[in-house]
């Protein structure tokens, strides 16, 4: 996360981005956080939609040697896929225009470089396990927003994780106010009955409450002179 930051901020740098409000989703969700905490000047407000990353998923579930995760990562199908998705976005509740959602993931599984893909799959998910952010949170020092779809199930790790953890993890009625009460300058919003996706499950609901935290923590810009 870290060796990601940085080159997002070498990016931006670049193109001459200095100062702006950082959304991240799921995993990004912990980018994002950890990209505020190296570069807090950059970041005029931080918005997280249902980030995974609010508990430390090493503490409560078995590692995983990325080796082992890469094997699994080859064995993948498109039902597991569409499973995962099913039971852990949308809570067991699929439509058909989600299948969408899934044609960059079958894509990638039918094409010759899976093999690549599978392995930094591996990598990326090792990252969840041993570089949380959920300790940091209180060291956010910007306006920062959680938009907390409250069905949402999401717990990497949890199929090998002890019985008596399954469920407990992925709890985000309570892992949103805990992590809020950690953050300096946190707004909670709480959309029900929505899993990890809540802009694919009701978009018309979702758009006005970012839209507004959006207006509520525009970047000012300067007076230009006279």
């Amino acid at each position: 996360f870290h060796a990601l930051a940085e080159l997002t901020h070498a990016l931006l740098t670049a193109q001459g981005v200095q100062q702006f409000q950082l959304m991240g989703h799921s995993m990004g969700g912990m980018l994002a956080t950890r990209y505020s905490l190296m570069y807090p000047q950059d970041v005029s407000q931080l918005i997280l939609v249902n980030p995974i990353g609010l508990e430390d998923y090493k503490v409560l579930t078995g590692y995983k040697p990325i080796d082992e995760r890469y094997q699994a990562e080859l064995k993948k199908s498109p039902e597991d896929i569409r499973n995962y998705q099913k039971k852990s976005y949308y809570d067991g509740q699929w439509k058909p225009e989600y299948e969408a959602m899934i044609q960059p993931a079958l894509g990638w599984l039918n094409g010759s470089d899976y093999p690549r893909i599978a392995y930094n799959a591996a990598q990326t998910t090792d990252m969840l396990y041993t570089q949380p952010v959920v300790y940091e949170f209180n060291q956010l020092t910007m306006p920062t927003t959680l938009i907390l779809g409250q069905r949402d199930k999401t717990a990497p790790g949890r199929p090998w994780a002890p019985k008596a953890n399954q469920p407990l993890m992925g709890n985000y009625p309570k892992l949103g106010p805990t992590v809020a009460a950690q953050i300096p300058r946190a707004t909670l919003i709480k959309m029900p009955g929505l899993g990890h996706m809540p802009f694919i499950e009701d978009f018309e609901s979702f758009m006005p409450l970012l839209l507004n935290s959006l207006k509520n923590n525009e970047v000012k810009k300067p007076a230009p002179n006279p």
